[in-house]
This record gives structure tokens, C-alpha cells and sequence, in this order.
């Protein structure tokens, strides 16, 4: 029997059972199976089968279970799993709002079992008192995982009774206002922490620091912060995406993914220091995924941090960079200086930006990319490149020349052209571009507005 039953509608779930237990309910029984025809053999299924099944239908169709059987009769109240999401409603608008919340209210109050999972985000939820109702209810019922998406509107601040749920390993949420209570002491066992557009409460760290089993966490778009420190010695995974003017890593010795986006440059006050400082050091020994954007690039260049520490990220194995110009000079060697700290590096994935420059400008990169072609500098671990938004400038294409010449065990350089590229120019660029040495045998091009793997 599979372990896990994926069903959409009760008419499903029906034929699905049936065809298990090859129940026929049209057929009319013989006479060697009368004895057994009033056997419920739904019901004997084992409670974690049934759990199963309604834990994997919409939350309407597992109350419509009722009528399965009487064994089945509000069977569905036990369930630990409730999802108001899209399973509850694709699309909603704001006359269905206030039907939605009373179903909710009516299965909420139906509900006689604790309730571990609560997720509440369907399409057209804004910030209204029921929710802190359907909070407070939760509190009581051994809440481990919530989610809350507010679509529009007003941010919703949330409840005091949230922080009573001191059991959570998952909390998500979206277009709310964060406000532990001053007594708060962290959710001690909180492994995962999902925030977009969320308003931070200025005690933040603190906040942060008391979950002590945190393992990943995602601030996304959150309100504005001017210092942000993280110290989370459980942490495996760091989101940023927003804007900021410090930003501390601390005690952290098994972070190994860590993607960081400034959405709003603030050129006066942009400092970024501290994390490569901390990068470089042994309090991250762990980075194995590094994505980031331009300014994280740009501040490298400035502080020259990564350059007296030439094999600061040991343990790197893919490098993801994103709105980098190779039309300018400090944003080429910010890339090299990173590419020199990583000597265990597998997998790289740069996006270009194009960059209206002087030829002077374009001159300089070019030539520092030679310059680094003739060094002895080797990706010796280097086995795939994706390059996107490929404009062909002639930096760019120094760059192609030098990971083929350098990389021994290369195995695929995927180039995207920029939009504006015709099929002409781009043939024009690869017939120049498979030309060049390369060092791995098993090394091809690919462009991916060709269908033809372009070996050369």
C-alpha cells in the first residue's frame, strides 16, 4: 500500500479506496459474499492511513469524509493539519472574505484534537480581529507550525498570544508587525523563520539570539534596517533581500548557504565590512553557497578583504553573483578576488549587467582579463558555468577565453544572450568563442537560444 495517497476530491479519494480494497459499491453482491457485506473495510484501515488520506485533501473535502462511513464521522476533527490556502480557495475577493472566515471559525470550533500545522493564506486576506481570535484558539491546541499571509492592505500586528506558542519549529509570515512582548524569552524551539514585509521590532537581535535551535532563516523586504546581527550557532541557511548599512554574522560554524540582495542602494551609508570580515575568519567555516549582488561585490573591492586572504572560502562549492557589470573595472576584480578565496569552487553563475562605459573604461577590463589569462591562476575544481544576460562586450568574451583555458575538469558554459542580441551577432560571438583552448577535454558550449550543442 503506498505511504502516501494524493487526492483532490472525495470522488477520488473513493475511487482510490475502492480500487484498493476492490470495493464495488454498483455490483450487487453473490451469495458467497453476503456474509461479508455489511463489513466496513474503509474503517478498518489503520488510524495513520486515515490520518494520512485527510491530511492530504483539501480541508473541505476531508470534512465531506463524514459521510464515508460511520466510523468516518468527523473523523476529520483529529486531523493535526489545517491549510486555508489555495487548496481552500484559488481566488477570492474581498465580498468572499467574510464567508471564508466563518467556515474557518465553524471548523475551528468543530475541531476537537490538537492542531500542529495552521495555515492561513488564501488569496484576498487582509488584517481584520478574527485572525487574532483564530490565533488565541490555536495557542490552546499544541501549535507547532503556523503560516500567515496577509495579501493586502494593512500590515496585521500580531497578537501576544503568538508568543504563548512556545512549542513552534515553523512561523511564516507576510505584511505583518513583529512585537514580542518585552518579557519574551524566544521560541527556544524554532528551526525554521520566514518574514516578508515584515515590520522588525528594533530588538531584533535579541530576538534572534533566544531562538536558539534556529537552522534557516529568510527576512525578505522586511522594514528598513540600519544594523542587522545575526548570532545563531544552529544556523544552516541565511535569506537576506533588502536594505541595510551593517550587516554581522556571528558564531554561525554551520551556515553553509547565504544569498544576500540590497534592493535599495544607500551609497552614504552602505557598509558591508563586517561580512566579509566575517567571511573570511573561522567563524564561518561552513559556506558552501554564496549568492550575491553587485554592492556585496563593489564593497569587496574597496575593503580589498578578501585579497589578503586568498583561500578565505575553502569550502565553497558554488557562487552565484548577480547584476555585475564586466565594464568596469573594480566590478571584474571584485569577482576575481572572490574566484581566488574559493579554491574548492564547482559551480559558478554570474548575471550581466550592462554598463553604458567609455571605450577607456571597457579597455581597462579587457586588459585585466587577459593579464589574468596569462597568470597561473587555475579553476581546478570548476565544472559548470551559467552566464546570463551575455552581451558579448569584449570583456565578457575575455572572460569565456580565460574559464575555458583554466579550468581542467570544466564540463559546460552555458551562455544566455542579453534580449537585444539578434540570431546573427550571437552565431558571430560562438563561432569566435569555440575557437578558443581549452584545457578540459570534456568542455562544450552551450547558448540557449540554439538547440545544437555547440562542441566546436
Amino acid at each position: 500500500m503506498p505511504k502516501e495517497i494524493r487526492v483532490k476530491g472525495l470522488s477520488s479519494l473513493i475511487d482510490t479506496l475502492g480500487s484498493i480494497f476492490n470495493l464495488q459499491s454498483n455490483t450487487r453482491p453473490n451469495t458467497m459474499s453476503v456474509h461479508h457485506s455489511n463489513l466496513d473495510r474503509i474503517s478498518d484501515l489503520p488510524e495513520d492511513v486515515l490520518q494520512n488520506i485527510l491530511m492530504w485533501l483539501p480541508i473541505r473535502d476531508a470534512v465531506r469524509t463524514s459521510i464515508l462511513s460511520s466510523k468516518w464521522r468527523n473523523k476529520w476533527a483529529d486531523v493535526p493539519q489545517l491549510l486555508f490556502d489555495t487548496t481552500f480557495t484559488a481566488i477570492s475577493q474581498e465580498t468572499q472574505t467574510n464567508k471564508h472566515l466563518i467556515t474557518i471559525y465553524e471548523v475551528l470550533l468543530l475541531h476537537s484534537g490538537p492542531i500542529h500545522t495552521f495555515d492561513l493564506s488564501f488569496p484576498g486576506l487582509k488584517s481584520c480581529p478574527e485572525i487574532d481570535r483564530f490565533i488565541l484558539f490555536l495557542s490552546r491546541k499544541g501549535l507547532q507550525d503556523i503560516k500567515l499571509c496577509i495579501s493586502s492592505g494593512y500590515p496585521h500586528k500580531l497578537p501576544s498570544y503568538l508568543f504563548s506558542c512556545l512549542q513552534l519549529k515553523y512561523l511564516c509570515l507576510s505584511l505583518c508587525i513583529l512585537t514580542p512582548p518585552t518579557t519574551f524569552q524566544g521560541f527556544r524551539t524554532l528551526i525554521r523563520l520566514e518574514l516578508l514585509n515584515v515590520q522588525l521590532p528594533s530588538n531584533f537581535k535579541n530576538f534572534i539570539c533566544n531562538c536558539w535551535s534556529l537552522e534557516e532563516l529568510m527576512l525578505d523586504d522586511c522594514s528598513d534596517i540600519s544594523c542587522l546581527e545575526i548570532s545563531c550557532p544552529k544556523l544552516k541557511l541565511l535569506y537576506f533581500k533588502g536594505s541595510y548599512q551593517t550587516l554581522r554574522l556571528r558564531n554561525m560554524p554551520h551556515l553553509a548557504t547565504v544569498s544576500i540582495y540590497v534592493t535599495e542602494a544607500k551609497s552614504e551609508g552602505l557598509k558591508i565590512p563586517d561580512l566579509i570580515q566575517v567571511l573570511q575568519l573561522h567563524n564561518l567555516p561552513a559556506v558552501k553557497y554564496l549568492s550575491v549582488d553587485y554592492y556585496f561585490l563593489k564593497n569587496m573591492v574597496v575593503h580589498d578583504a578578501l585579497k589578503r586572504h586568498p583561500t578565505a572560502l575553502k569550502h565553497l562549492k558554488t557562487i552565484r553573483t548577480f547584476y555585475v557589470s564586466f565594464a568596469i573595472l573594480e566590478e571584474v576584480t571584485s569577482v576575481f578576488h572572490l574566484l581566488r578565496s574559493s579554491p574548492n569552487l564547482q559551480n559558478l553563475q554570474i548575471q550581466f549587467h550592462p554598463e553604458a562605459v567609455e571605450p577607456s573604461e571597457l579597455l581597462e577590463a579587457e586588459d585585466f582579463l587577459k593579464a589574468e589569462g596569462q597568470s597561473d591562476y587555475s579553476l581546478n575544481h570548476l565544472q559548470g558555468v551559467k552566464l546570463q544576460n551575455f552581451n558579448s562586450s569584449r570583456p565578457e568574451i575575455e572572460f569565456v577565453k580565460f574559464l575555458l583555458a583554466k579550468s581542467p575538469v570544466l564540463g559546460t558554459i552555458s551562455l544566455q544572450p542579453h534580449s537585444g542580441m539578434s540570431n546573427d551577432e550571437q552565431l558571430a560571438i560562438l563561432k569566435e568563442i569555440i575557437q578558443f583552448r581549452r584545457t578540459s577535454p570534456n568542455a562544450h558550449i552551450i547558448c540557449e537560444e540554439f538547440v545544437e550543442d555547440l562542441v566546436g
